[in-house]
């Protein structure tokens, strides 16, 4: 396991989650987030901070040849551990997020998808007409 690897796509994912999760609470305001209803909650918490982590750890399970299901569960679980610290330090103790058993269902298929569609990304990569055009070139003067 590449563990260089692991902590760098950590925090990348802690930071962007961060930033979508501070953007959005700045649009919708701290206040209506109680209030909204499950279906504006999911549109405007949960749906932009699936597509990051998709984003990342697709991208991520792109460069991976093996155990990649193992290294996107590291990831992840390395951020929501930088997650839970910096909330616990910040509200002065230890805090678990009440919507976990949410969450949890959720990470674990952001992980399964984005095993699949690394995998398809690293696939379509691989492609006989995605090689260098020199062998094209090779071919046609009989070389």
């Amino acid at each position: 396991m590449n563990f260089l690897s692991i902590l760098k796509y950590s925090l990348i994912l802690f930071v962007l989650q961060t930033a979508v999760s501070t953007a959005s609470t700045i649009l919708n305001g701290v206040d209506n987030l109680a209030s909204q209803s499950p279906s504006n909650l999911l549109m405007s918490q949960y749906i932009p901070a699936i597509l990051v982590s998709l984003l990342v750890l697709s991208f991520y399970a792109r460069t991976l040849r093996s155990r990649i299901l193992l290294h996107l569960l590291a990831v992840v679980s390395l951020s929501e551990l930088f997650g839970f610290a910096v909330v616990s330090i910040l509200m002065g103790e230890f805090y678990v997020s009440p919507t976990w058993f949410i969450d949890l269902p959720i990470a674990v298929l952001v992980i399964g998808l984005s095993a699949i569609i690394g995998s398809k990304l690293m696939a379509l990569i691989k492609l006989p007409h995605n090689k260098s055009s020199n062998t094209d070139a090779a071919r046609r003067t009989g070389s």
